[in-house]
């Protein structure tokens, strides 16, 4: 029988299930051409392709966190998912903290960095002064209230003529630093004249703590000098008061001679002699003659010495002094002498 129509495909083998009558084709497929020729094609396998024949692969790598997605995945340390800042975890899947750019509670304000010398320091609170941080318009700020170190209150550098002294580096500063009397001298670096500085200053007898009388060390002997640099007679035994050498006013010795005394030995302008008795002059030192006219000789010289009047004591005439031998450089007789020893006064 001759075939008239197209080419035909069938297997290398058919086999027949005796009880379904299905074939089955087995083998490399062929195909019988119109003169009745089979021909096996060599590359066709008989199994219908479905796709790739490699397994299929699994990816190992860990998926990115989605911050919000309420899973806390990756490099996020919170994720309760949701957009709000103010809550336990923020929009960055991070828990609230100065410096993250979110303004929380308790934070005056959080500008995202930690710079302190802008308008919001590393704690996220407005700066002032005492934060310790020197910010625009601030000389300083040492984050103390401390007036005697290198910043003072309200932030400004100390600097000599504040008026203020800078614990070890001022020696004194009082404003005006021009080496006045119990001032300061320039620069701050030593203090000007003062009492104490073995130095007798008389800068000005008109003013208080304006002049010296001594400084330090004894002036004389058998006087002292009192830690205001002021004489100490409170150990002259005698005053002299004969004739017109009065020292209160009339001729002769009187009260008025002891009041002067009185003023004299205890350094109180207002002091008043309650007891005291003449005698003849002693040959130690004291108050000689206060009548520069009256002529006093002792080994060819005047042997008083004047220490001008004496405002601290009250005393507007000149107050002199003799070191010694006051008897046989004056002469005398028992009435011409205040002995100290004798004298009391009040207050």
């Amino acid at each position: 029988m001759t075939s008239t129509g197209s080419p035909t495909s069938t297997t290398g083998s058919t086999t027949e299930d005796e009880d379904t009558g299905i074939q089955t084709v087995t083998g490399h497929p062929t195909t019988v051409d119109t003169d009745g020729t089979a021909t096996t094609n060599p590359t066709d396998t008989g199994v219908t392709s479905q796709g790739p024949t490699s397994e299929p692969t699994t990816s190992t790598t860990e998926p990115v966190g989605e911050c919000g997605n309420g899973v806390e995945e990756g490099d996020e340390l919170c994720d309760d998912g949701n957009a709000d800042d103010l809550d336990g975890c923020t929009s960055k899947c991070r828990p609230p903290e100065c410096g993250d750019g979110i303004m929380h509670e308790g934070e005056d304000c959080d500008d995202g960095n930690q710079d302190s010398t802008d308008d919001c320091t590393a704690e996220c609170l407005f700066p002032v002064c005492g934060d310790g941080w020197a910010q625009p318009g601030e000389e300083c700020d040492d984050g103390n209230t401390k007036d005697d170190d290198a910043c003072l209150e309200g932030c400004v550098a100390a600097a000599c003529g504040d008026g203020l002294i800078w614990g070890g580096v001022e020696a004194c500063d009082d404003g005006f630093n021009d080496n006045s009397y119990n001032g300061c001298a320039p620069g701050c670096g030593k203090l000007g004249p003062h009492c104490g500085d073995g130095i007798v200053d008389k800068v000005d007898i008109n003013q208080p703590k304006g002049f010296e009388y001594c400084d330090d060390k004894d002036p004389y002997a058998g006087v002292g000098c009192t830690e205001d640099c002021i004489y100490d007679f409170s150990s002259v035994p005698q005053l002299y008061c004969a004739g017109t050498c009065s020292w209160g006013g009339a001729s002769g010795c009187d009260q008025a001679d002891a009041d002067v005394f009185c003023k004299l030995r205890t350094g109180d302008p207002a002091a008043k002699a309650t007891a005291f008795t003449l005698g003849m002059p002693l040959e130690a030192g004291g108050f000689p003659c206060s009548n520069i006219g009256v002529p006093i000789e002792l080994g060819g010289e005047d042997p008083r010495i004047s220490l001008g009047p004496l405002p601290d004591f009250n005393i507007a005439k000149t107050v002199y002094y003799q070191v010694a031998q006051i008897k046989t450089s004056h002469g005398g007789n028992a009435s011409s002498t205040i002995i100290g020893a004798t004298l009391k006064c009040s207050p």
